[in-house]
């Protein structure tokens, strides 16, 4: 309890005041008081009331707040009180305001498209996680990466699509504009940004269409089997020409080649199992074997094998191929970007696949499980299921059975 004074606290009453078995105060007058604790703090606390209700707050420790600033921080405060603010709810809003203005600070568009794709890094491919990433970083987040999302206008980020389209990547603009919505997707979900204003910039009206050119391939049988046979007399890196041999009977993306790695494959059961970090839509994915893959992979691990990737790359071993070197064997080989491109190979089998279903036998669900695509019938592709790989491993057999004759059918 206060032991009540009427005059006025001194500096030597202060500097005299010693702890007791119990915290105790003494009094300066209008409401400052100081309070000795049993461990011997003293601590200044102002008592107002507002609004009826009796209130307290504290205002340091002496001597770091002298018995001057104790009675400044009081007048001060009192002032407050006379006009109707409360000095202690004031305080409360102030830290909510300055915590507001912290975590604002940090909501960056860079920092919020990281947490995104931190958040969607479990659910894609790593090759598709690095491409997406990739493309924000080069084309958006140089140039608004340090502005705040609420700060954030349409035009800023409109100006830099539009760079990439007049640059003539338009479909790439076009993802660019995909991603950057939902990284405001997520920020408005998560209270990071008040709206999002990707919606603002639709791109039907203010973009070119994006008519997506499919990946050149060749597909006349005859023009077929000259490649074919040209890729077998390829004079580059062994492990290229493996890579190029294998590529027209897997049906896969380059990619998934490139990185293939010994521990994936089993040569005996002749299966490659991708995992699902691998794959774009984040599920494994098995690909038969057909006798002509394994017995490349064969040959081929009798170099590579000790290494982690089947094609690894010539000065080391433990890492892939690059796209780009496929590209340019191809190259190498007569082929131009505008004929055939190592994605080609892939459109090669879904084209004659579709064309060829009387000759196989096998609606395309199958050839789409064959390329690691959703079937397009859902209820079909459900019930079945357990009858895909028997009917993918007859399928990718036809396919193969294709390549070697019209390799051979016109090479004489």
């Amino acid at each position: 309890m206060a032991n009540r004074k009427v005059s006025p606290l001194t500096d030597t009453e202060i500097r005299n005041a010693k702890p007791k078995e119990k915290k105790y105060s003494i009094s300066d007058g209008n409401g400052l008081q100081l309070t000795i604790t049993p461990d011997g703090r003293k601590l200044w606390e102002i008592r107002y009331t507002i609004d009826g209700k009796a209130k307290q707050t504290t205002a340091g420790t002496y001597p770091a707040v002298s018995l001057k600033d104790a009675r400044a921080k009081r007048d001060e405060l009192k002032s407050k009180v006379s006009k109707g603010t409360d000095p202690i709810r004031e305080k409360k809003e102030l830290k909510l305001i300055k915590q507001a203005e912290e975590l604002d600070s940090q909501n960056t568009f860079e920092k919020c498209a990281a947490d995104y794709f931190e958040l969607i890094r479990a659910k894609i491919s790593d090759g598709h996680f690095n491409k997406q990433w990739g493309r924000l970083k080069s084309n958006i987040i140089p140039f608004i990466g340090d502005m705040r999302m609420n700060e954030i206008k349409r035009d800023d980020i409109l100006v830099y699509l539009t760079r990439i389209q007049e640059r003539g990547s338009i479909e790439e603009a076009h993802r660019v504009y995909n991603i950057v919505s939902q990284v405001y997707q997520y920020a408005v979900a998560n209270h990071r940004c008040e709206r999002n204003i990707a919606v603002d910039i639709s791109p039907k009206w203010t973009l070119k269409s994006a008519v997506k050119q499919p990946y050149p391939t060749i597909t006349d049988p005859k023009e077929i089997g000259k490649l074919l046979r040209a890729i077998d007399i390829y004079k580059g890196e062994y492990t290229v020409r493996c890579a190029l041999q294998v590529m027209p009977f897997l049906a896969l993306r380059p990619g998934n080649i490139r990185a293939m790695e010994w521990s994936e494959v089993d040569l005996e059961k002749a299966i490659l199992t991708i995992p699902a970090k691998k794959m774009k839509m984040n599920r494994e994915h098995l690909v038969p074997l057909v006798p002509r893959v394994v017995e490349i992979l064969t040959e081929l691990k009798k170099l590579t094998g000790s290494g982690q990737y089947c094609f690894g790359a010539s000065r080391t071993r433990n890492s892939p191929l690059s796209d780009n070197t496929l590209r340019s064997a191809l190259i190498r080989l007569g082929y131009s970007k505008e004929e055939i491109v190592p994605h080609g190979f892939r459109a090669m089998f879904t084209t004659l696949a579709e064309e060829n279903i009387e000759a196989h036998g096998f609606n395309s669900d199958v050839i789409e499980k064959c390329t690691a695509h959703e079937p397009k019938n859902k209820v079909r592709a459900a019930y079945n299921r357990a009858e895909y790989w028997s009917q993918r491993v007859k399928l990718m057999q036809w396919w193969a059975d294709f390549l070697d004759k019209v390799k051979a059918s016109t090479g004489k």
